[in-house]
């Protein structure tokens, strides 16, 4: 066999070396034998260049050898080290899907608002009403024809009945970076689920609030009409105009609890430094505009 570069398996290099270490055994015994150099014939001479040639390659090729071993040890205590923390990673992301909490931020499509078109005579045929979307595409305007003469004119058709629904957005939650960033004295002893469960319980407040906002005022029971008057007897500032708001009212009319009232009170200022609410005065009231 060749050289070092030709041995394909180990037993291939243990017998290269094996070689080798029997040609070193020579070598010596050859230089015991002739120690004095000048009794030495020309090709015993050769044979000894050739060896010594030999042994300097094999010495390199060991100090290679023993290079390469101490980088693959290095480069498999890092893989071994990595693998570990990617275990450690597996199992906590495993733990994390396994209990997502129920109140993590989430965007809800918005409503599409809806149109009912009655028709202007009894048919024949009882068909379903038509509903037109909003986002729909427009479909180009008929023109209607001028009447000959003669001929009659067609009725008036009664105007369209539009059912108002306002689009009401959702509070977001609290990320655990944004409540770690919160002021110590203004958090105090409040924790991450106290707070996301009252904007929970807001978000279902102000959805309530602007159902009945929304309900014809003929189609309201006893409750939700006395809560329609209160909602509409204090008339809107500038500053709530357009906006989606509620006051304490609201989140006493609408919510269970007899204590969220006062939880309420503690969690404002931290609701308005997460820009989650804008406080406004109107008067000697104060209302809360819900900031999207």
């Amino acid at each position: 066999m060749g050289g070092v570069e030709e041995c394909q398996q180990f037993s291939d290099l243990h017998g290269y070396y094996k070689r080798k270490t029997e040609e070193i055994a020579t070598t010596t015994a050859l230089l015991a034998k002739y120690s004095d150099m000048s009794s030495v014939s020309d090709e015993d001479r050769t044979v000894l260049n050739e060896i010594c040639s030999d042994l300097g390659k094999i010495q390199k090729l060991l100090a290679a050898i023993n290079n390469d071993k101490n980088k693959l040890s290095h480069t498999l205590e890092c893989n071994k080290v990595t693998l570990a923390r990617l275990d450690i990673l597996r199992e906590q992301l495993k733990e994390q899907q396994e209990n997502i909490p129920k109140y993590m931020p989430t965007k809800e499509p918005a409503k599409k608002v809806e149109v009912i078109v009655e028709p202007t005579q009894p048919q024949l045929d009882s068909k379903p009403q038509h509903c037109v979307r909003f986002d729909e595409e427009k479909k180009p305007a008929r023109t209607r024809p001028v009447p000959s003469a003669g001929s009659k004119i067609p009725s008036k058709t009664k105007k369209q009945k539009t059912i108002r629904t306002t689009h009401v957005p959702t509070i977001e939650f609290l990320t655990t970076e944004e409540f770690k960033t919160l002021p110590k004295y203004m958090a105090g002893r409040i924790k991450y689920e106290q707070i996301n469960s009252m904007i929970e319980e807001l978000n279902t407040v102000t959805v309530c609030k602007y159902k009945i906002m929304d309900t014809p005022v003929n189609k309201l029971n006893s409750d939700n009409m006395r809560r329609y008057t209160r909602m509409t007897e204090i008339p809107e500032s500038k500053e709530t105009i357009g906006m989606i708001w509620f006051d304490i009212e609201d989140v006493k009319d609408f919510t269970s609890s007899p204590t969220l009232v006062h939880s309420f009170n503690k969690m404002v200022p931290l609701l308005r430094h997460c820009h989650r609410l804008r406080q406004v005065r109107a008067g000697k009231f104060e209302r809360y505009v819900v900031l999207t």
